[in-house]
């Protein structure tokens, strides 16, 4: 079911971005028939003051702006995934944790094992 609604949000998002784009040319294309009606005009230079002020901020406030918004759809949708988890996942492979039980009976199988093979430290050695 949470599949669906992220489906249809991104299938939604993306229709809502060719609209925009879809209006955004036709808007451009009626402004330019329009400028091209008006015929020829003069065009007076203000200087470079205007409208750089803030432009090295907009390159990094632009795309920040996108991580944020993604971020939150991100976090609405598929909820939280750092800090304080819901379960008792207590690390390792596999589910819930059985990988490092797994690892310990084999590590204690492996010295039940290997001290069999063995005779105990301190003893005399057998040939010299």
């Amino acid at each position: 079911m949470r599949r669906g609604f992220g489906i249809a949000a991104l299938v939604l998002m993306i229709l809502a971005g060719i609209a925009i784009g879809v209006g955004a040319y036709h808007a451009g294309v009626a402004h330019g028939l329009d400028q091209a009606a008006t015929g020829g005009q003069i065009v007076r230079v203000v200087g470079p003051g205007y409208g750089y002020g803030f432009f090295p901020f907009g390159i990094f406030l632009f795309p920040l702006f996108f991580f944020l918004v993604f971020g939150l759809m991100r976090a609405a949708f598929w909820g939280r995934r750092w800090g304080g988890h819901d379960h008792p996942h207590k690390g390792g492979p596999g589910a819930w944790g059985e990988g490092s039980n797994r690892f310990e009976e084999m590590h204690k199988r492996l010295h039940e094992q290997t001290s069999a093979d063995r005779p105990s430290s301190g003893g005399e050695p057998s040939s010299a």
